[in-house]
């Protein structure tokens, strides 16, 4: 009896050993036999993505400037006209400038009469009958004139207001015979046949949008379409938003747009010519040797380590690493190891999960 009891107890103990070591419900870590862990899969289709990134902005001019007055002055001309086009250089006011046009006058003379002073001193300086002293003393006194005369006709340039570029004139709320102060506004000049629009892009785009990636732009209001392109991209990224400013333009030579109005911005960025896929974010693993997925293969779970390009909060875009067909695993993922018996219970199919 006593050999019995111990060969019945050597087999309990054995049988709870092998218990242990055995893997331990859905998810252990043995190749071979066990319970099949249920998990929901997910088919890699692979495609060239089409990139797209939407949004809101406000149209701007392409060139704007508020016209005002330098100098204070009675306004005496007046070519401005409200909503006018302009082409560059052309007067739009003038204040009176009668003061300084007879301060010039003096100063011309005085001019005329220092440059003859500085002849008649360099030639009697040449006979040797004026010093060195005599002669660059009126070289001073032709110099100083001469600067006088251009100082008085800058003067009178900053009594007309002139258009610095081509451009439509805005709302004219001034009246020839009134008295203008310095800086007093004239009106505003806009160069509207383009238009630009600035916005900012994500982090995760800010690689991917280039100088001349195609634009539309849709007034919704006023259901007007253009298409531009990009023109700039800020230098860095913000370390506030995590965003890049772009500036885009469109032409707007048919005048359907107008600036100051808001309208939706479709960017289309450039991809690359290879095909990826997009798998749901809770697939993918990171470790220190990377990224990678579990998908299914002859109803186990095996490794597949990946290459990963775009992403989003609920996807992940694979750029390599994956096949055409391959079961990725989205579910049950803390409990898998290689070569894990597993059930595809589920798959996901008709789900979005394109990088946008």
């Amino acid at each position: 009896m006593r050999n019995l009891f111990l060969l019945l107890l050597t087999a309990a103990l054995l049988l709870a050993c092998s218990a242990k070591e055995a893997p331990q419900g859905m998810g252990g870590k043995g190749k071979g036999g066990g319970r099949s862990l249920n998990v929901e899969g997910y088919v890699a289709e692979f495609s060239k993505p089409k990139r797209e990134f939407q949004t809101m902005a406000t149209l701007e001019a392409n060139n704007s400037v508020s016209l005002s007055a330098a100098v204070s002055g009675r306004l005496v001309e007046l070519h401005a006209k409200d909503g006018a086009s302009v082409p560059a250089g052309m007067l739009l006011a003038k204040l009176d400038d009668s003061e300084l046009r007879a301060q010039l006058k003096q100063a011309e003379s005085n001019l005329l009469l220092a440059s003859q002073r500085e002849q008649r001193t360099r030639a009697l300086y040449q006979q040797g009958g004026m010093t060195q002293e005599d002669l660059e003393a009126a070289v001073a006194n032709l110099q100083s004139a001469e600067a006088n005369v251009e100082y008085i006709k800058a003067q009178i340039e900053k009594t007309e207001v002139r258009a610095p570029f081509a451009g439509k004139l805005g709302l004219v709320n001034i009246s020839v015979g009134q008295w203008l102060t310095a800086g007093a506004p004239v009106a505003e000049l806009s160069d509207v046949k383009k238009l630009k629009a600035r916005f900012a892009v994500p982090q995760r785009y800010a690689s991917s949008v280039k100088v001349g990636d195609r634009v539309t732009l849709k007034d919704q209001e006023r259901n007007v379409e253009k298409k531009g392109k990009v023109t700039a991209l800020d230098a860095t990224i913000s370390e506030s938003s995590r965003t890049r400013q772009v500036v885009v333009t469109v032409d707007n030579s048919s005048g359907k747009l107008i600036a100051g109005g808001y309208a939706s911005i479709t960017l289309q960025m450039k991809t690359a010519q290879k095909s990826s896929t997009t798998i749901p974010a809770e697939a993918l693993i990171l470790d220190r040797d990377g990224a990678y997925v579990f998908v299914v293969k002859d109803g186990k779970a095996h490794i597949k380590h990946v290459k990963t390009g775009l992403r989003t909060p609920f996807s992940v875009e694979i750029t390599s690493g994956l096949s055409k067909g391959d079961t990725v695993i989205v579910s049950g993922i803390i409990s898998l190891r290689e070569g894990v018996p597993v059930n595809i219970k589920d798959i996901r199919h008709g789900m979005n999960y394109e990088v946008d």
